[in-house]
């Protein structure tokens, strides 16, 4: 039986260098058990709170 394992906050694309988190297309990672884990990503923006909260997708960066 699928059931949802984990459903969070993610972008469809990495952000460019210098790119604002809220010029991103945001949807929803669903990480699925049936067997071996399935990954889907659902095209349906989050709320600006739950992105804000997110525990995953983060960039971080470096120092020079």
């Amino acid at each position: 039986m699928r059931q949802i394992m984990q459903k969070e906050p993610w972008w469809a694309a990495p952000p460019q260098p210098g790119q604002d988190e809220s010029e991103l297309e945001w949807g929803w990672l669903v990480i699925y058990s049936e067997g071996e884990p399935r990954f889907e990503f659902i095209k349906e923006r989050p709320s600006d709170e739950q992105i804000r909260h997110r525990k995953g997708c983060r960039v971080t960066l470096g120092s020079d």
